[in-house]
Formats: structure tokens, sequence, C-alpha cells
């Protein structure tokens, strides 16, 4: 089903039930169309998540060994054990691990170690003791079957869309399932309704706290009078995408743009005429810029449009479409016009995301001395 069609296919009345805001369905439907810097923060977030939780597991396996030993024959002892510390080294490299850059890619290849690892445990284990004399231990290692459990209910932990949390639930039930299948065990039905149920509340608390992240995220990154981004936000995204094109080249340009005559429109029809003014500034610039690019409302007047894959001279050309073929008028009818400055990420443009936009203010200033109403890439 096409992106644009799924908030289509659910009907308001299930939106409403479910306290989800017009456009809110498709974020937490599948993470596909996720902005570049939540992304950031969610990666990190599940990341930091799968650190804590791989050190603790990689710390507590190994204390089981004294219990085996107590009620193991040697050899499956060895095997049982030998398989555990394995699993504790395992996790011990994840946690490692997690200390990477904060990708969606490191985050989902971290969730899924997190979970395979233990999986491959339970088999390994399931299989080891499916025929072994236990005596008086058998109802000690019974407790075994309860990881199944233990794991599916650990993906409501993190904050994931229903695409993800289906694929870890689906692939869980199918590994758990596997063991009761080959031995024709005639608990495979209830076992799979009881996980199955698990599976469906866990979804659910990863979505809600899906949900909950990203609602947090727009109340701290939205500037509340345009809806663009605001500068904490724009700067956080400046250095991520400054990063990307240093570590990948590719072209960036950043355009810092100011209002001319703002502070006629304030003091000449009240701040109420001001505010819809950048308002619809707002709205021109975010509906011209080609999706992946940014409108960051810098302050005041002052915004910058960040446009990845984009050199100066088509910065340029695109900015100028869009200021000159959409004219914004003063309540006496005169034009609003807009000064503005690029640069282009260069050699000689500057080591840090603050010199290009430092470059693209000077440049900006420039158009204001002198003439204003222009855009200018040098």
């Amino acid at each position: 089903m096409p992106d644009n069609s799924i908030a289509a296919a659910v009907p308001r009345s299930i939106q409403s039930f479910l306290l989800l805001t017009p456009g809110e369905w498709r974020d937490l439907f599948s993470s596909r169309h996720h902005p570049r810097l939540f992304q950031r923060e969610r990666a990190r977030f599940i990341l930091s998540r799968v650190r804590i939780i791989a050190a603790l597991l990689a710390i507590l396996a190994p204390f089981r060994l004294a219990v085996d030993d107590l009620l193991l024959p040697r050899h499956l002892f060895i095997l049982l054990d030998s398989g555990r510390i394995i699993a504790a080294v395992a996790f011990a490299v994840l946690a490692f691990f997690c200390r990477c850059s904060p990708t969606q890619r490191h985050a989902r290849l971290a969730m899924v170690l997190l979970f395979l690892i233990p999986s491959l445990f339970f088999l390994f284990s399931h299989v080891l003791l499916a025929h072994a004399r236990l005596y008086g231990a058998a109802e000690y290692f019974d407790k075994y079957t309860y990881l199944p459990f233990i794991l599916m209910a650990s993906v409501g932990v993190f904050p994931t869309a229903l695409l993800e949390a289906l694929a870890f639930t689906l692939s869980l039930l199918t590994v758990f399932a596997l063991p009761l299948w080959l031995r024709q065990d005639p608990r495979i039905l209830p076992e799979l309704i009881d996980l199955a149920l698990v599976a469906s509340v866990s979804t659910l608390a990863a979505m809600s706290q899906l949900q909950s992240m990203k609602r947090l995220f727009v109340q701290s990154s939205t500037d509340p009078l345009t809806g663009l981004f605001n500068r904490r936000a724009g700067e956080d995204l400046l250095a991520l995408l400054f990063a990307q094109a240093e570590r990948h080249p590719h072209s960036l340009s950043i355009a810092m743009l100011d209002v001319d005559n703002f502070k006629g429109v304030n003091d000449n029809w009240g701040h109420e005429t001001g505010d819809q003014v950048l308002q619809e500034i707002a709205q021109l610039l975010q509906s011209g810029v080609r999706m992946g690019d940014a409108v960051i409302r810098w302050g005041g007047e002052e915004f910058v449009v960040v446009m990845p894959y984009a050199n100066a001279e088509q910065a340029q050309a695109r900015l100028e479409e869009i200021l000159d073929g959409h004219t914004l008028r003063r309540p006496d009818g005169q034009p609003i016009g807009m000064s503005g400055g690029i640069a282009e990420l260069q050699a000689k443009s500057g080591k840090s995301w603050g010199d290009l936009v430092k470059l693209a203010d000077n440049r900006m200033y420039h158009v204001k001395t002198n003439g204003k109403g222009r855009v200018i890439s040098e």
C-alpha cells in the first residue's frame, strides 16, 4: 500500500480512539519517513538501551554456572555452560559495539543481535537438554521455557514502528515454536497463543513509546509560531548534515535569509501582523524546497535553509525561483522582500558548520547594506 494512502486506510474513528493526530499513523506504521534528526535521536536512545541490557546480561549470565555445576552431569555442564560463556562474551562485545555512531542501521543491527544471541542459546540449550536425564533438576531447567516470554516482552522496551515490531515478534515466534514443532509437542498451540498475546502487548508498548518520543521531539524541536525547526534543533541538524557531507563527500549549501524592513511591519501594523508575515514566509519556503532540504527559524525574522546535494549555484537558483514566483505583501500592498547569502561546503569555507553559517550570514549582511532584495552566493 502506498505510504500516502496508509492514513486514509485507517478510519478517523479508530485514529481518534488511539489518540492519533493527523499524519501520525504513517510514522507509527513505518519509520521510513521519520525526519533525519528524529532518526538520530531514536537511534541513540535504542543503542543506549541495548548497551545497558547487553552489559547486564554479560555480567549476570555466568552467575548460573555454579547452579548448573551442581545439577547437571559433567558432560552436559561443560557443553551448556560453554554456550552460556560464549553468550556472555557476545553480550559484552555487543555492549561495546553500541558505542558506535547513532544511525538507524546501527540501531536495528544492535536490536537484532540483542535478540539473536539469547534465541540461539535457547535453541542450543533446548536441543542439549531435550533428551537428557535430569532427575530432580528437571523442574529447574523447565524455567528455560520462560525465556521466549521474557524476550518477547522485551520488544516493548524499544520505541519501534509497527512494521519493525512485527518483524521482531514474528521472528521470535518462529524461533521459539521450532523446537516444539520438531518434537510434535502438543503444547505448541497454547504456547503460541500465549506468545502471540505477549507479542501483541509488546508491539503496542513499542508503538506507544515511539508515539510519546515523537511528540516530545516535535515539542522540543519546533518553533511554535511557524512550525519550522527551532534554532536548537537546527544546530543539531546542521551538525549531522555537515558530518555526513564530510564522511561521504557531497555538496551541501546553507542559505541565511532575512526579511527586509520587518521592523516597519511590526511598528505600523502590530506584532500580530508581523507574526502572520513570518508564518506566510515559513509556509512559502517550506513548500518550495525539495524533500530532504530543511528550513529553520534561526531567530526573529531570520531563516536558514539547508540544502544537501546542492551546490551554491543550484541553491541560489532554487531560492530565487521561490522568492520571485510568490510575492508576499504588507497590508498596504507593498511587496515583502528578502535578502540572503549562500555558503557551500568547500575547503575554504571553514572546518565546521558554524563557519558555513557565518559565511552565509556575512554574505546576507552584504546584501542588506547594498540594496536588499537579493540572494547571493559569493
